[in-house]
């Protein structure tokens, strides 16, 4: 089952892999090796939200190029026999080599050799928080219930913003900020809020050009609107519709959906928020639903509780359609469903009801044009 599931992933992502990545002719080198990784296990790799297959590990080691035209952060992780469900952040440049070591399977802890002081950065953040981290790392390994993965999860964040002032700002404690500042929005019950907008107005203050429109989300995030105050902007949008359904049972969660639109064709699209393969294609995609207006087809977009609500309301506002905020299980059930390994994930239904089309990446406006079309019939 599990050699399988790993056969469909390395299938479906090194294609996303491959026509992705094909336009770059500069590229950065990650080299690795743990003696606790088992042959076959799959290596997955980005410079974005959406990871893809980049190596298979052979005898502990492995090693990939990514295509980097110029400073960008990456991640590392692992699909194998033991691996976390977490990554190791990497920051990369042209031509700059970079190798990563360890002796177990706690991968946001292992050693990075690199020649870029961001990477120096991140390495302080991560020893600070290095007790932490481990027990994270073990409560995932052993699906320890969220509640305690919670509260360690606040732990770690509170350990990181007590050294993030006594670092230089730049893309590691940036991207730290971002991460907890995107949480601080999430949870109303956040127990730091004084702290971070202290931080926040600090590292602000001290940032170097360049950092303008991240700090700006930052700011944004963590001085956030209402939800309430949102839902009430999108009230008066005829354009767009939002729902949840949190007392519907995770099998029965897409049957719900659709059977909203019998009689018409309908492609439903699963994304996030973070995820910037998702916007690029709802921004493709857009002229086309301006000419598809009034025709026979609904465009149906499913969003996961990663998504932080008041950043998703106020993305939808601009993606015209029907929105759902899903729970996590039934999330997770849809995508078990198109036996899909990640997003943006999308299905075509034609005017019976039955599934005519399944792409995993964005396939091209011409493609989903032509799929829509066929529906309708």
């Amino acid at each position: 089952m599990i050699m399988n599931k790993k056969t469909i992933i390395t299938a479906l992502l090194s294609l996303v892999t491959l026509t992705g990545w094909a336009q770059s002719t500069k590229t950065a080198t990650v080299t690795g090796y743990s003696p606790a990784l088992k042959d076959g296990t799959l290596v997955f790799a980005s410079t974005g939200p959406c990871a893809s297959v980049v190596d298979t590990v052979q005898a502990g080691h492995f090693v990939y190029t990514l295509p980097v035209e110029e400073f960008t952060e990456s991640s590392l992780s692992f699909y194998g026999e033991g691996c976390p469900r977490m990554y190791l952040n990497i920051f990369l440049k042209p031509d700059v080599t970079v190798k990563v070591t360890g002796t177990d399977l706690f991968v946001p802890l292992w050693k990075v050799e690199s020649p870029l002081p961001e990477q120096r950065t991140q390495g302080r953040i991560t020893e600070h928080c290095r007790d932490i981290i481990a027990e994270k790392v073990q409560m995932d390994l052993t699906n320890a219930p969220r509640e305690k993965q919670d509260s360690v999860s606040m732990i770690w964040m509170k350990q990181q913003m007590d050294i993030l002032l006594s670092l230089p700002v730049d893309a590691a404690t940036v991207r730290t900020l971002f991460g907890i500042s995107e949480t601080a929005m999430i949870r109303n019950d956040f127990p730091y809020m004084e702290q971070l907008k202290e931080l926040e107005k600090t590292i602000a203050a001290r940032a170097p050009k360049g950092f303008e429109e991240k700090l700006a989300e930052i700011h944004s995030y963590v001085y956030a609107k209402d939800e309430q105050q949102i839902a009430e902007e999108l009230a008066s949008n005829e354009s767009v519709f939002f729902k949840k359904y949190d007392d519907v049972a995770p099998e029965d969660i897409l049957q719900t959906i659709l059977n909203n639109y019998r009689g018409k064709a309908v492609l439903i699209d699963i994304w996030a928020t973070w995820c910037g393969p998702c916007r690029d294609g709802h921004k493709a995609m857009a002229p086309m639903k301006e000419e598809m207006k009034g025709k026979n087809v609904q465009f149906v977009y499913i969003t996961p509780p990663s998504s932080p609500p008041t950043t998703w309301q106020e993305m939808i506002k601009d993606i015209n359609g029907d929105h759902y905020y899903l729970t996590e299980e039934q999330y997770h059930y849809i995508l078990d469903k198109y036996k899909s390994p990640g997003i943006p994930t999308y299905a075509i239904y034609n005017t019976k009801g039955e599934q005519t089309y399944k792409s995993i990446g964005f396939p091209g406006l011409d493609t989903i044009k032509n799929e829509i079309e066929k529906a309708q019939k």
